[in-house]
């Protein structure tokens, strides 16, 4: 486009008369504006070389001291996607010249509610029949009757509403003022609101209802100025509303206005590179000279304003580094700028860590969450009712999660991207490093994906253009409707501009307006929100499919975008509070004329398991602390449904979250595997349980029993909660472990005063460092990765070592347990009854850092000195469980994998199809059940006495159960893939105690004698059929080795003991696996297989590895 021309009409008006804050005013359109705040324009203007275009009507904001022409001419200079244009039409010139034909000043600039669309919606109404170009263009109306209007409405005072408080923003307000009663100087409450709660109408509601004129509004996040502004247009009373930009004004003081005043501040201007100019020094005097009636802290659960909250500040594209660090540092921060105020409000939709610190209690907070809102949305919902809708609600949308997980579509990868952060324990497909570019680890690298090919065909995969079918975003129908404007969020800064290049060059997601919010010029702040809603509207008038805005976190906290109705979770979110944060973006409602356009938020998240983990922690720490996490996960998938993989039909239930949320996602092991593993399956981690269990004699006598007739192939261990990676035993795993111990030792020192988010991320950054120094470069991929497994489990353990040997708060603990007997009574033990008041009389204690010695204070040696108290509290109260053979812990938990593994193999066998857990207790077969599990009913249900067994989860397998045994008929299992596909996912028999364990499975409590054993174990048995490079857990490869063997014409074992196997396979004719013959023969397994597949005419194995006689 050639030089634009921008120059007034012969006729257009150069004065404005309004009325601004009760006073007349007249405005030249060469004047600067005077005034004590921007003032909102509305321009109208036509391009003289294309006239039948008709009128554009627009809005734009004039600042103080800028020109009221300045600001139109601008702004209209820069339009080219709001010319709303052909590319044909732009080349002949049509939008070279633009000719402003009037211009007005809104009513009262300190509302931003009057908008140009106002103006827009009241055209249409008026005129019947109007033929509208665009969006903002309109034709057939002459200009008079367009100005008319805009007059009109502007002395109609129509876009002040004045709103009524819901009934939860009413019971707020009265808290307030309950609290504040009683709290005349110096309190300080907190409003724990879930986002889009209207945390700042129900603040000014307060203020205008206790009285209060003078208030400070204290925020780092610059963007969320504008609702701040509007809200005040919602309340009776009229504050004066100043910001920065007038304290920046020399002829401008605070004292010398009596009137009630809102002040409203970022702090990015007092904490970033100019906080020690004079001029900033100036401002912060003003603001101490004041006796404030109130001051708000915005945003709270960032953590800047107090050092007990600190730790969640994540790397923000919207504010300067100098800004940020200051942040960290800060303490409280009205005591920094010594502000002297009466009350102090806190207000934040995820404050987890403050409560979690202790900072608030229930006497100065007002809760309300997300569930909470739907609960009043859907009033009978409590009965499963979701027909009837609370009309004052129907406006919010409701929240529904996609869930997709990597691991299937990229299964082939996962060994270079799963993640080393151990999030609650687990490892995750790790989108940051799916999404890594080359350029985050060498500057001089080119700003594309490592793993480009791989993230083109994820593109694909979401179009729904490969073999994985349409239930993704950009393919199912359903979706794709509520994906008109989304918001993508993207890792790192370099990840955004990969994202957009790739989409732009995109056949199909090119039609898309593709917003890069990290692009240089953009901005921050209110700056970016202009522009986003800039690049939207461009979206409108240029015919695109819609936009994609892409973002690391810039525009994700405190900002309201209606257009958003959908948000794509492509990084690695680490709390819960930056997890709502961004998702609940898009359940800003957007409502026009009375029709509801918003009904459903959607969230598409590829990083499922790491989700539910993330989203549980969020509704446990949104609930009473009595709620058991079954109970929240019901709440959950009540309220927030989430469905995987696409299938829109049915949401997962809460027995599939919850073992998502605490396992991850296990889809891929077999459900034998599962139903045994005790930490999911049982409550044997839970001390409490235990320990009542082995020390009632009739329990404890049933296990001793069962322990004693039964036959162990092999020691067992105890279930533990986690595995160590593959390959941990290799020597190259051993050589990994012992350079990254040596290292994290080296380094301990750097991660002493770091908060617990830069821990992780100065850990992630030093092990990718050390790891491309220090892993040998001439290892495959496979070895690479127990190389890297090794290192990073070294390293964290090298870091930790000199602070955790130390176990710094033992002996304080040890002593603090006499105060919790002193609170509670001599005999208090640790159990469910009295673990959360314990829990909270210690944590009380522990927060006081005048508790904990100083040179413990730093943030690492902080956590191990909490941890090693905690430790030693809970071990002096826990019940003492004595150790006699047969009844210790370890017992138990073989004992009870033994039952469970039984149990299902009586599901096989029953008549009665037990659908749930209870139902085995009142219908199976006493006999049957005694054949099959090995013990009465009524020991079973004396075994479950204390609930040992989790229901929930065992109905969930049990439904699994009878899902594959039918799928199992409707299979083609001649196909040895189907087959070996099926049997994986339902191989019943060989577990519990007559285990035919082909696994082994290295567990960390193993100690390296019982490691290096098992080994040598799978290596002697896998002698002369070189079986040692096969996966341990695969039979079905080894079976395939073998008979590759014999084909190659290798000389068998002789068959003299063939005769006898056919007589022990005559008198089992349900038939046994080859470990077992091998067993009851005393034959080598070696050779009992090779028997078995040389006489195929005889043999036959079944699809659960069982073989028969044919």
């Amino acid at each position: 486009m050639a030089d634009v021309v921008v120059k007034k009409y012969s006729d257009i008006n150069n004065y404005d008369e309004v009325k601004i804050g009760g006073n007349n005013r007249t405005f030249h359109l060469q004047d600067k504006n005077d005034t004590d705040s921007p003032l909102i324009l509305i321009y109208m203007y036509v391009l003289p070389k294309f006239m039948s275009h008709g009128i554009k009507v627009g809005m734009t904001k004039c600042r103080m001291d800028e020109t009221f022409w300045h600001a139109i001419q601008s702004r209209i200079k820069d339009q080219k996607h709001e010319l709303a244009l052909t590319d044909e039409q732009i080349t002949r010139g049509y939008g070279d010249e633009r000719e402003v034909i009037y211009w007005g000043i809104c009513i009262d600039a300190n509302n931003d509610s009057f908008k140009d669309y106002h103006v827009h919606d009241e055209i249409k109404a008026r005129c019947a029949g109007l033929v509208e170009k665009e969006q903002e263009w309109f034709t057939n109306v002459p200009q008079d009757e367009l100005i008319e209007i805009f007059q009109d409405l502007r002395k109609s005072n129509s876009f002040r509403t004045i709103y009524v408080p819901r009934d939860e923003q009413a019971r707020c307000v009265v808290a307030l003022k309950n609290y504040f009663s009683n709290h005349k100087t110096g309190g300080r409450f907190l409003l724990n609101c879930k986002m889009r709660f209207g945390k700042s109408y129900t603040t000014y509601k307060y203020c205008e209802e206790a009285g209060l004129d003078k208030i400070l509004i204290l925020t780092f996040i610059p963007a969320v100025e504008s609702s701040w502004r509007e809200d005040l247009t919602h309340i009776e009373k009229e504050y004066k509303y100043f910001t920065d930009e007038n304290l920046k004004k020399s002829d401008f003081m605070l004292n010398w206005h009596n009137e009630p005043y809102v002040l409203f501040l970022s702090l990015q201007n007092y904490l970033g590179k100019d906080r020690n100019s004079l001029e900033t020094k100036g401002k912060i005097k003003q603001l101490q000279e004041i006796d404030w009636d109130l001051v708000i802290l915005d945003e709270y659960h960032f953590g800047a304003w107090n050092q007990r909250t600190q730790g969640t500040i994540e790397n923000q594209e919207d504010l300067d580094k100098e800004y940020q660090n200051e942040l960290n540092k800060t303490k409280d921060v009205i005591e920094k700028f010594n502000i002297h105020t009466k009350q102090t409000i806190c207000l934040s939709g995820t404050p987890f860590k403050a409560i979690a610190k202790g900072e608030f209690n229930s006497d100065n907070t007002f809760t309300y969450s997300y569930f909470d809102e739907q609960r009043n949305k859907y009033p009978n919902s409590k009965d499963g009712d979701f027909t009837v809708v609370n009309p004052l609600y129907e406006h919010f949308p409701d929240m529904k999660i996609f869930g997709y997980n990597m691991s299937r579509l990229f299964g082939n990868m996962t060994a270079s991207v799963f993640s080393g952060d151990t999030l609650y324990g687990k490892k995750y497909f790790s989108l940051n490093k799916f999404f890594e570019t080359r350029k985050d680890s060498n500057p001089n690298e080119p700003c594309t994906f490592i793993y480009e090919d791989e993230i083109k065909q994820w593109l694909e995969i979401i179009k729904g253009r490969s073999t994985y079918g349409d239930k993704f975003p950009y393919s199912n129908q359903k979706m794709l409707s509520n994906n008109k404007h989304t918001l993508w969020l993207m890792p790192r800064v370099n990840a955004t501009f990969a994202m957009a290049k790739l989409l732009m060059e995109d056949e199909y997601f090119s039609k898309y307006e593709i917003i890069n919010l990290s692009e240089d010029g953009v901005g921050a702040g209110v700056d970016a929100f202009d522009y986003l809603n800039e690049r939207i509207t461009a979206s409108k008038n240029t015919n695109k499919l819609g936009s994609i805005a892409i973002t690391v976190n810039k525009l994700t906290i405190g900002v309201t975008v209606k257009d958003w109705f959908s948000v794509f979770v492509l990084k690695d979110l680490a709390s819960p509070e930056q997890y709502f944060q961004s998702i609940f973006r898009i359940q800003t409602p957007y409502k026009e004329k009375g029709k509801i356009l918003k009904p459903y938020g959607f969230v598409y998240d590829f990083n499922i398991d790491r989700a539910s983990a993330l989203l549980l922690k969020y509704a446990e720490q949104s609930q009473d602390q009595q709620t058991t996490k079954l109970e929240v996960a019901k709440l959950i998938v009540k309220y927030l449904p989430i469905f995987v993989n696409g299938d829109m039909s049915q949401p997962i239930s809460e027995q599939v979250f919850y073992e998502l949320a605490e396992f991850g996602d296990s889809s891929g092991i077999p459900l034998s595997r599962k139903i045994v593993d005790t930490s999911r399956t049982t409550r044997m981690l839970d001390d409490e349980v235990i320990a009542s269990m082995l020390n009632d004699n009739e329990v404890s006598d049933i296990i001793k029993r069962v322990f004693a007739h039964a036959k162990f192939n092999k020691p067992k261990q105890q279930t533990m909660t986690q595995k160590p990676a593959d390959g941990f035993d290799t020597k190259i795993a051993k050589e990994g472990r012992d350079k990254g111990h040596e290292l994290g030792i080296e380094d301990s020192d750097k991660y002493v005063d770091l908060d617990d988010t830069q821990v992780q991320a100065e850990f992630e950054k030093n092990i990718e460092k050390y790891l491309s120094l220090y892993c040998p470069k001439d290892l495959n991929e496979e070895k690479s990765k127990w190389y890297s497994n090794g290192f990073i489990k070294g390293y964290e353990a090298g870091v930790n070592a000199p602070i955790k040997k130390l176990n710094c708060g033992r002996d304080d603990g040890i002593k603090f347990v006499d105060n919790v007997k002193a609170q509670f009574g001599a005999n208090i033990v640790l159990k469910d009854e009295t673990k959360n008041l314990i829990d909270s009389f210690v944590k009380k204690h522990l927060n006081d850092n005048k508790n904990i010695p100083a040179e413990y204070r730093g943030m690492l040696y902080k956590r191990w000195y909490c941890d090693s108290f905690r430790k030693a509290v809970k071990n002096a109260l826990s019940p003492k469980i004595p150790y006699e053979k047969g009844k210790s812990v370890e017992d138990a938990d073989n004992v009870i994998k033994h039952i469970l593994a039984r149990l299902f193999e009586f599901l096989y066998i029953s008549v009665y199809r037990e659908t749930t857990f209870k139902e085995i207790f009142n219908n199976a077969d006493p006999n049957v059940f005694l054949e099959a599990v090995g013990i009465t009913k009524k020991d079973f249900e004396v075994l479950n006495k204390y609930h040992i067994f989790q229901e929930d989860v065992l109905n969930n397998y049990i439904h699994d159960f009878f899902v594959n045994e039918s799928l199992g008929s409707k299979l083609n299992l001649e196909d040895e893939r189907i087959k070996n596909q099926y049997r994986n996912s339902f191989d019943w028999f060989g577990f519990g105690l007559d285990n035919d364990d082909d696994e082994l499975e290295i567990d960390e409590a193993l100690s390296k004698s019982e490691i290096e054993d098992a080994m040598i174990d799978i290596a002697l048995e896998a002698e002369n059929v070189n079986l040692s490079d096969v996966p341990i857990d695969d039979e079905n490869k080894q079976d395939d080795i073998i008979e590759q063997e014999l084909d190659n014409n290798v000389v068998p074992t002789p068959i003299s003991d063939k005769e006898i196997i056919i007589d022990l396979l005559r008198k089992n004719p349900k038939g046994l696996k080859a470990k077992k013959i091998a067993l009851m023969l005393d034959m080598a397994k070696h050779d009992v297989n090779v028997i078995l597949y040389s006489n195929n005419n005889m043999f036959v194995k079944d699809i659960f590895g069982n073989w028969k006689l044919k």
